[in-house]
């Protein structure tokens, strides 16, 4: 793992900040949790203290709060939030099914959903009927013979007196309710209820009819009649809330006071729900502030949707709900029940905007802190390649640099460059004593050496020699020729680099200096065969005509060395775009793994046989010399046909 991503996993660590910003948003959510309700407490228990004894506000009368503390009750109708329009359909009535009433009569069932709103006091009946039957278009208030089903609607008037009034159409549509009334002599007139409206619309089942009846028409009774006949003028049968004998009014009605609805709105606040139930947990009115928008403003960022899928537990509850206990004036008895609900918009929202800036804080530090890690550790990674590339680079063709790159540097990395300097400086020095430790050697070597050699001649021009002691003499003469030419040798990488420093450039055509070389190596070289690859047009470059034959003889030598007698060597001169190659090829062994990569160093040879010729390996060392000298390089390469190795060199034009 590099060093550049182990510093950019360690920075990684810095989003444990956010985490724990989560962490302690949770504490601060639950702590302002606790706090809201303890104030939401207050608040119940004092809208409650100030409806104590107020049973004239939470019902119509008293009767309706003595019915209200029995166990069950007919009719109580919802608090609307809207009226709805009387079109005889259900789209603007709420969806609550516990709240319908049900009366059945074989197969036939009437639903009574009731709601006020207003002062007003709702009624949608649903009647499951296989058989509707309008009334006759020309039939008569009292013609029975025209008669289709009606809906009759019985209820007690303030005074207790018993009301009724019935719906009766010829179609869909709007109906108006009306009565009978017995004037003298007993004779009975039918007329509009003009404050009693409805609409009557047929159904897959039956028929739905939906009535708005005044509160102040209304005591503590109510009722409805289905008037169910299965053809006109046919007998009727009666069955719902009412008796079917006396239309008697049997439903008991619970309706809250209308003042109470305006009294809850006055405690109203964005984001609070107010409801206030009988007892038995009869809803009498309610006042919603929970879809208001919040007064402080809801904040929906992007970021703040994407806090809270971390922050919110799956499951968890959103809203506050407590209830208090309305008492009558001597607390002896509980009249009613306050139910405060609170969404959690409130502290959700103070939670998110500190969450928000304590997050954005966070990750904006985190972020920074990311990319001053990754910088630092580009740029530490930039100095350690330096250093790497340097070290890689430090033994050169030329030698051991002296300099290292960073050892300016005040830090850890510039002690080791300092190191690594000084290191190179002692490892340059002793190079260079390598380098001329051959020339020294032979200029020690040479004055014995003549000595010896002069000795052995003197020793050669006495006479008297006896015959035993010649062979050694032979051996010792011998041992100075070998001898001899190890100094030459020696001497001879130096004299080259010393020829290349004073060396002239003149113009060389390469194609006819080739030629006669090779002429040369036939003669020098008679158990080995030449072959020539030159181009038809000349071949001109600037450079040294004697060390490029010097460097060629050094190739041939080696070619020899490697090949087998009668082996054909190849001389090969081609052109690139910017340089002449120089190649020769000859079969032999392939070039082994290990020395790919040194031929062409100084004093290094990967010779294995034995022959009686000195070999220090500066003969490629010296035609990488001659090749760098004429703007080139030089490489080696195995045969891919056969086995056998191809040395080619390179020369600027």
């Amino acid at each position: 793992m590099s060093l550049r991503l182990k510093l950019l996993l360690m920075s990684l660590l810095t989003l444990v900040l956010p985490w724990a910003g989560c962490q302690y948003a949770r504490e601060m959510e639950t702590v302002l949790r606790e706090a809201e309700k303890q104030s939401l407490t207050a608040v119940a228990e004092t809208i409650a203290s100030s409806l104590q004894g107020r049973d004239d506000l939470l019902y119509r009368s008293a009767s309706a709060l003595e019915l209200a503390k029995q166990e069950r009750f007919d009719l109580l109708p919802l608090p609307l939030r809207s009226a709805p329009y009387l079109d005889g359909y259900a789209d603007e009535w709420p969806d609550q099914p516990s709240a319908w009433k049900h009366f059945a009569n074989g197969t036939d069932r009437l639903s009574i959903l009731t709601g006020i709103h207003q002062r007003m006091l709702y009624a949608l009946l649903d009647v499951r009927d296989n058989r509707l039957v309008f009334d006759a278009p020309d039939a008569g208030p009292l013609n029975s013979a025209g008669f289709g089903d009606r809906i009759w609607i019985g209820f007690e008037d303030f005074d207790g007196a018993e009301r009724q009034v019935f719906f009766s159409a010829t179609g869909a549509g709007a109906v108006q309710a009306r009565r009978i009334e017995t004037r003298e002599l007993g004779e009975q007139f039918v007329v509009d209820e003009p404050r009693i409206h409805g609409a009557w619309q047929p159904t897959e089942h039956g028929y739905r009819v939906e009535l708005r009846v005044p509160l102040s028409m209304l005591g503590n009774r109510f009722g409805v009649l289905v008037d169910d006949r299965d053809e006109r003028g046919a007998l009727a049968t009666s069955y719902g809330t009412l008796r079917g004998d006396d239309l008697h009014t049997q439903g008991r009605l619970i309706a809250a006071s209308p003042e109470l609805k305006a009294y809850l709105d006055q405690f109203l606040q964005p984001g609070l729900r107010l409801t206030v139930s009988t007892p038995q947990g009869g809803v009498l009115a309610s006042a919603d502030g929970v879809a208001l928008a919040m007064e402080f403003g809801e904040d929906r960022g992007i970021l703040t949707r994407l806090y809270r899928r971390f922050l919110d537990r799956p499951g968890e509850r959103r809203m506050l709900e407590i209830p208090a206990s309305i008492y009558d004036r001597d607390r002896a008895n509980v009249i009613g029940t306050l139910q405060v609900v609170q969404s959690a918009d409130r502290w959700l929202t103070l939670r998110d905007r500190a969450l928000t800036k304590l997050l954005n804080f966070t990750l904006f530090s985190s972020a920074i802190a990311v990319l001053a890690t990754i910088a630092f550790a580009a740029w530490l990674g930039l100095r350690l390649a330096r250093l790497r590339r340097a070290s890689e680079s430090a033994l050169t063709r030329e030698g051991l640099i002296t300099t290292f790159p960073e050892a300016h540097a005040s830090d850890e990395l510039g002690d080791v460059a300092r190191s690594f300097s000084t290191l190179l400086q002692r490892l340059n020095e002793y190079t260079g004593y390598l380098r001329t430790l051959a020339g020294k050697l032979a200029h020690e070597i040479r004055t014995p050496l003549t000595i010896v050699r002069s000795s052995l001649e003197n020793l050669e021009s006495e006479g008297g020699v006896p015959a035993p002691a010649r062979i050694y003499l032979d051996r010792a003469r011998e041992g100075s020729e070998r001898l001899n030419a190890i100094l030459v040798a020696m001497g001879a990488a130096t004299r080259v680099e010393e020829a290349i420093q004073n060396a002239e450039r003149t113009t060389v055509d390469l194609v006819p200096l080739l030629e006669a070389a090779v002429a040369s190596y036939r003669i020098g070289f008679p158990e080995r065969q030449f072959a020539t690859r030159l181009p038809p047009e000349p071949v001109i470059i600037e450079g040294a005509a004697d060390l490029i034959v010097q460097m060629l003889d050094k190739l041939i030598e080696n070619a020899v060395d490697f090949s087998p007698a009668g082996a054909t060597i190849t001389v090969r001169l081609r052109l690139e775009a910017h340089a002449a190659v120089l190649e020769v090829e000859n079969p032999g062994p392939r070039l082994p793994p290990e020395a790919r990569g040194r031929l062409f160093e100084s004093l290094w040879q990967s010779r294995s046989g034995h022959d009686s010729r000195p070999h220090f390996g500066l003969g490629l060392y010296i035609v990488r010399l001659i090749a760098e000298f004429h703007g080139g390089r030089a490489e080696a390469h195995d045969l891919e046909a056969h086995s056998g190795a191809r040395f080619a060199v390179w020369l600027a034009r």
